[in-house]
């Protein structure tokens, strides 16, 4: 055979070989980036531990904080394909978005653990958010006689939308004088080292503080899935459009795996199947 001929052949049998040959073990698909809520971090990151070992060949997660606003942003912009939020979409929210919930939570009202108030009623609330309420021997129940503390959230997270949705009237001006902190977390180290703290946390936080009833009603799982709590939330996954791919074979893991409702009922209520 001429050799040109034989070159020629060999090339397009080592082309061919090339093309039918699997991708290499260390050929990772692109990870999955997920931005926003700090209290939706380890959640995910559980999991997807678990998703991954049920799946070995899933994509790695990267997953970042931020809030829910910064989280949804990142998302619209392209730089994260989701967003962990953990309240419902709003009105003045970028148009498209779609959100895929996991857990049900609740932001609980709390103070010190050597502070524990039987009840807040709304009007007492009210008073304290207006400021007319500002010394402890206010508070019915309390045995402090010192000035509260009050503690409350960024306004870009989700617990400070609900807490500003459901526990503060329209009528009613935000007159306290409270420290800002970023996180829930934050607000429950600011509460566990205050005695005459007050203020608001997300559910899965107030382990070491104490979670003060609103007009009675306990803020626990039980009462969230109940529905008699009313300062409950969704935890959950906003994408632009619907979920795809990759994301999508997650999500619907997450929302329908035996293990995956296991791994949010350690901290939530898991959301309804789909």
């Amino acid at each position: 055979m001429n050799p040109r001929r034989v070159a020629a052949l060999a090339a397009a049998l080592i082309a061919v070989a090339a093309a039918a040959a699997p991708a290499p073990a260390h050929a990772a698909k692109r990870p999955l980036r997920l931005s926003g809520q700090q209290i939706g971090q380890v959640l995910v990151a559980d999991l997807a531990y678990f998703y991954r070992h049920r799946y070995p060949r899933a994509p790695r997660f990267e997953i970042y904080g931020g809030g829910t606003g910064p989280g949804i942003a990142d998302t619209v912009r392209g730089i994260a394909d989701a967003a962990l939020v953990s309240r419902d979409l709003l009105p003045d929210d970028p148009p498209g978005l779609v959100l895929t919930r996991l857990a049900r939570s609740g932001v609980c009202l709390a103070s010190h653990h050597s502070n524990p108030i039987g009840s807040i009623s709304r009007p007492l609330l009210q008073d304290i958010l207006a400021g007319r309420v500002t010394n402890w021997s206010q508070v019915p129940g309390s045995t402090r006689t010192d000035a509260i503390l009050p503690v409350t959230l960024d306004p870009a997270t989700g617990a400070a939308h609900v807490f500003d949705q459901v526990f503060r009237d329209d009528a009613t001006p935000l007159a306290w004088r409270a420290t800002t902190l970023l996180t829930s977390l934050d607000a429950r180290d600011y509460i566990e080292r205050t005695p005459a703290a007050f203020g608001y946390l997300d559910l899965t936080f107030t382990r070491p503080v104490h979670a003060i009833p609103f007009e009675g009603v306990a803020c626990t799982k039980a009462t969230i899935r109940a529905g008699s709590y009313p300062a409950a939330r969704p935890f959950g996954i906003v994408t632009v459009g619907r979920p795809r791919g990759e994301l999508r074979r997650f999500l619907h893991w997450a929302r329908t795996s035996r293990t995956a409702r296991r791994v949010i009922a350690t901290r939530y209520v898991p959301a309804g199947r789909p």
